[in-house]
């Protein structure tokens, strides 16, 4: 079935406007090309000192020297002009970012964290009297830093811790200049048009934002609680109160399980229906209602918004322009997409890295596909796995029976030569090599990125994996269901390649056959754990990695 891929469908797809409108990158690049603006309303800055800069009140206190450099560089190259008010009143432009900043709620963002009412009551008060050009020109600074922040946290995200532990997520580069768009903007513009296309340009951003703003004002609904006081003691028999609010619960999600005899007592049935949720939200099927279970059995309303926020979030960290042929790879989800110009073509299972070799989160892009690949084992491998074994099981020749050569500073090394136990032995500078094979660890295939990280696409020897629910499996990489449709997908546009060739180079082809890419493709490995699907329902997984809730600390600090 394709429903999983369909909650994800509308991910990238770009948002359409009308024919006779410009799209909303359309906009942002046709005001990068104007003249500046006229400013023959505005007054010159008399103050244009850093220490008057400096004074300036931000609530990001981790963006704070940026967000001012930005604010003095803006003054220096609209030649000192006021931006948002006039000498005998503001401007069309400061109204229509105070109603930007009340609709900003709508995307999880907080309206006080760019000074939303200090602004607006400051300027009702300043112009109820006779201001001084001095008094104009400072809250006129003011002003344009709130822009400045706003407009770096819908393209860089708030969030600055993203990872813990060992864990990596890396922030997508911005690729606007911000300080342009305010420079170029018309005063008599609707800014808000402007600022709507610095959101991210996706269709599940806009539905998330529509369910997050019915959440928000939503009251928390009567779910039934469920409190499993021995989970581990759960089977078929058990008996107590809780089981009955088990099934309630169950049943208010859409998981009815009618008993076979009482409704205080465990059965097939609710076993099944609960194993039903536990797929369904990405977490192991054992039919025990553990914490994890519990967690999202219990969630409540608040808890939902919480997570869509954060999600939220995610994709404007994402917001970078994805070219006419990429790949998203949601990990939570274990599924890869392959889109041609915002049009799914093609989706598959996939295999993440486990909790503690996770996959990193990042945007990079494809290089090469090289078919009947060898596989060189990364050191922390050899160290951490391999060599214990080799000593563990007092053989040697372990790897070497399994098609790997070793080497030692470019030679071949005998196995049976190293003495394994020595206390210095992960001193030595091993180097494992897979042979060419179907039993490759890396199988038939592999796609090659250009990260740092050796984190890559590949096929495995072992396809049954693939029919498990939890598929967090792997040290990092990405394993491919279909790396023969994957490569077929790759290189069609290029030399003739057709699935019969592509099919020919994995199993009979030269080893280590390498095909460059002609086509570009953005490779988006994502960690999306709450989204809005095509038919308005909100879709939860399971947070693999732990990184909802450190992530929900981070974006606490903006709710006051």
């Amino acid at each position: 079935m394709k429903k999983h891929f369909l909650i994800l469908l509308g991910i990238f797809i770009i948002l359409q406007s009308c024919k006779n409108q410009q799209t909303p990158k359309e906009l942002v690049e046709e005001i990068k090309q104007r003249e500046t603006y006229e400013n023959s309303k505005t007054i010159s800055l008399s103050d244009t000192t850093q220490r008057s800069f400096n004074q300036i009140f931000i609530k990001d206190s981790v963006l704070r020297k940026s967000v001012i450099s930005d604010t003095k560089n803006f003054y220096t190259q609209n030649g000192f002009q006021t931006r948002w008010l006039y000498e005998t009143k503001p401007g069309k432009l400061f109204y229509e970012y105070m109603k930007i900043l009340e609709n900003s709620e709508n995307y999880g963002l907080n309206p006080e964290t760019y000074n939303h009412k200090f602004l607006l009551q400051s300027v009702d008060s300043l112009y109820a009297s006779s201001p001084t050009l001095s008094e104009i020109e400072k809250l006129d600074k003011e002003i344009t830093s709130s822009f400045l922040l706003l407009t770096s946290h819908l393209g860089r995200g708030r969030i600055t811790k993203l990872a813990h532990g060992k864990h990596v997520w890396r922030r997508s580069k911005k690729n606007r200049d911000d300080l342009e768009i305010l420079l170029k903007v018309k005063d008599n513009e609707k800014l808000s048009e402007i600022v709507e296309a610095l959101h991210p340009q996706h269709s599940l951003y806009k539905r998330m934002s529509e369910k997050y703003k019915i959440l928000k004002n939503t009251e928390e609904d009567s779910i039934t609680e469920v409190v499993i006081l021995k989970p581990k003691e759960f089977s078929v028999g058990y008996r107590d109160k809780s089981v009955e609010n088990l099934r309630y619960n169950l049943k208010q999600k859409g998981y009815e399980a009618i008993p076979e005899s009482s409704m205080d007592k465990v059965d097939s049935t609710l076993l099944k229906a609960l194993m039903k949720f536990q797929e369904d939200k990405g977490i192991k099927p054992d039919g025990i209602p553990g914490k994890s279970t519990l967690y999202y059995l219990n969630m409540t309303i608040s808890q939902k918004r919480d997570l869509l926020e954060l999600n939220m979030e995610r994709i404007r960290l994402l917001n970078n322009d994805l070219g006419d042929n990429y790949i998203v790879v949601n990990i939570p989800e274990f599924k890869m997409f392959i889109y041609h110009k915002d049009s799914m073509i093609h989706q598959m299972n996939v295999i993440v890295g486990k909790e503690y070799t996770a996959t990193p989160v990042f945007v990079d892009t494809l290089k090469y596909v090289e078919f009947r690949p060898t596989w060189t084992v990364p050191q922390s491998i050899i160290k951490k796995e391999m060599i214990p074994q080799i000593v563990s099981q007092s053989d040697p020749e372990k790897y070497q029976k399994r098609g790997y050569t070793l080497y030692e500073n470019g030679k071949k090394v005998d196995p049976k030569t190293v003495n394994w136990e020595s206390p210095d032995i992960n001193k030595r500078k091993f180097r494992f090599v897979e042979a060419p094979s179907a039993r490759n660890s890396l199988g038939l295939v592999k796609f090659i990125l250009t990260n740092d990280m050796s984190i890559y696409l590949h096929d495995t020897p072992s396809p049954k994996l693939f029919a498990r629910e939890n598929r967090a499996l792997s040290h990092g990489c990405i394993r491919v269901e279909e790396p023969a449709e994957l490569a077929y997908l790759l290189l069609k546009n290029q030399d003739d390649w057709t699935r019969e060739k592509v099919v020919e180079a994995m199993n009979s082809g030269r080893n280590q056959r390498r095909i460059t890419l002609n086509t570009k493709f953005l490779v988006n490995m994502l960690y999306i754990t709450a989204w809005v699907d095509e038919k308005g329902e909100l879709i939860i997984k399971n947070d693999i990695y732990g990184f909802d809730q450190e992530q929900l600390k981070e974006l606490r600090k903006f709710q006051n």
